[in-house]
């Protein structure tokens, strides 16, 4: 993509929405990194994941997020009683149709819903795909966001960046693995050189990805 703007993933939320004074439900919050950017920038953020180990790192490291096990296919919270509903990298880790009806509902008259998904070109993504290959995935989920019941208010691309410090932070990344095996590091390492060259094993990382923003709202 040509002339994509770099922005934080949080930069490109508030560009639609206004954060503060209002309640956020950030679904599919892994660990908590962009939570944590987005903590004091609300009224109140409550995160969900349905990884227990997930959310009990994100609880440990960031105790002023409300952060709770769960997920956007089934969303614990009542009829349109949330305002701003966040997507950020996680739609096309679940039932995206299913999800986006769960939020349809529970998202406030006047509310707005917030999706980040990446493109399965991507740097990062292109780590995840050594162990989970996404591509069809990512596509079938922006069919289905086109598609929805929301009016699409904005849909547009930017450039994000994932730092890491070293090369040893980046092999130990999850990437959604289940399991870790030996010959990761390996494929990590080559998939590195294939985008880099030969990198030292103190140098930091910056990975970069195309990305995708859509601003929904509920149709008149």
């Amino acid at each position: 993509m040509d002339n994509v703007i770099e922005k934080s993933e949080v930069e490109m939320i508030e560009q639609f929405v206004e954060l503060r004074d209002h309640k956020v439900l950030e679904i599919g919050c892994g660990e908590g990194r962009i939570s944590e950017m987005l903590a004091n920038r609300t009224q109140k953020l409550i995160a969900i994941d349905p990884d227990e180990q997930s959310i009990k790192k994100a609880k440990s490291e960031f105790p002023e997020v409300d952060f709770r096990i769960g997920t956007g296919e089934t969303l614990a919270f009542e009829d349109s009683s949330i305002p701003i509903i966040l997507f950020t990298f996680s739609l096309h880790h679940q039932d995206s149709q299913l999800a986006l009806k769960e939020a349809h509902r529970v998202l406030s008259r006047d509310g707005r819903v917030i999706i980040i998904e990446p493109t399965a070109d991507g740097e990062l993504t292109q780590f995840y795909s050594l162990f989970d290959d996404e591509t069809e995935r990512l596509q079938e989920t922006l069919k289905i966001i086109e598609a929805c019941e929301f009016t699409i208010e904005h849909k547009e691309t930017f450039l994000t960046t994932t730092s890491f410090n070293n090369r040893d932070e980046l092999i130990d990344y999850p990437f959604a693995r289940e399991k870790i095996h030996l010959d990761d590091r390996e494929r990590i390492i080559r998939k590195l050189n294939q985008l880099r060259g030969p990198v030292k094993h103190d140098q930091a990382i910056a990975l970069k990805d195309d990305c995708y923003v859509f601003s929904l709202r509920k149709k008149r």
